[in-house]
């Protein structure tokens, strides 16, 4: 089931990686001006995640078998808690 930007109700999507201490929160009517209502997340996921050095192309080629990928997971802040996004890990 693929979700999409207008599937979400909350406020605010935010993106944070443990590993990498990185952490972004964005306002869902910026996002879905941006991308369009019916954005694919996982598209956005890709779009907001990809300065990450871990981020790479679904059946890219990792350098080695023990090249690690993007562990960025999606939350959604001031809404309902059953519209959240799975994680993407």
């Amino acid at each position: 089931m693929t979700e999409r930007l207008c599937d979400i109700t909350g406020r605010r999507l935010i993106v944070e990686c443990i590993p990498c201490r990185r952490r972004g929160v964005y306002g869902l009517e910026r996002l879905r001006q941006r991308f369009g209502e019916h954005a694919d997340l996982y598209d956005v996921w890709l779009q907001l995640t990809q300065s990450c050095r871990h981020q790479h192309a679904i059946g890219a080629r990792r350098p080695n078998q023990y090249g690690r990928a993007c562990r960025a997971q999606l939350d959604v802040e001031g809404g309902d808690r059953t519209g959240s996004p799975p994680s993407r890990t």
